[in-house]
């Protein structure tokens, strides 16, 4: 009578678990040695029914360590073609760990002169980056808030998804 779990049958299902085993654990170291050591921070505020009132805050907080980094800040947009403007003002406040802050403000294209969208994309969610603050050092160690707020003239803008933060190392730092 044949069997197919024959102890010598380089197939059989105790080798094959093994072999997933291996696998996994393979796969797995893989993908944890892949992160991207530039990025410090990466977070996204997602808005309700893509609208975003002139009184609603998106707040981010990052925790930074390195005060001998350079980093660069930049601001993700998402947007859908029910968006009607080209560009986006917000209004951001920054909040260091000793207590103080400061205001900017800045202003995002999000469209070319002819209509079409900068951003790249899928379907009609358009995604957008834009440099908020190149080369900077934080001066203190700690936890940084960042409250945005949308500066546009409209107080409810329509197709606006989501607005992340992004703080990454420089390229021209030494690291």
């Amino acid at each position: 009578m044949a069997t197919d779990n024959h102890p010598h049958n380089p197939l059989s299902s105790s080798h094959m678990r093994q072999l997933l085993v291996i696998f996994a654990a393979t796969l797995a170291a893989c993908l944890a040695s892949c992160t991207n050591d530039k990025v410090a921070y990466n977070e996204f505020v997602s808005l309700a029914d893509a609208k975003w009132d002139k009184d609603t805050l998106a707040i981010f907080r990052a925790d930074i360590t390195d005060t001998t980094r350079l980093y660069d800040i930049y601001l993700q947009v998402r947007n859908d073609n029910d968006y009607a403007f080209a560009n986006l003002w917000l209004f951001i406040d920054v909040i260091s760990p000793d207590g103080h802050s400061r205001r900017d403000t800045i202003e995002c294209f999000l469209a070319n002169p002819d209509g079409s969208w900068l951003g790249g994309g899928w379907g009609s969610l358009y995604s957008t980056r834009c440099q908020y603050m190149p080369a900077i050092r934080f001066a203190t160690p700690g936890p940084y808030t960042f409250r945005l707020t949308q500066g546009m003239r409209k107080d409810l803008l329509t197709g606006i998804h989501d607005i992340g933060l992004i703080i990454e190392g420089h390229d021209d730092d030494n690291m």
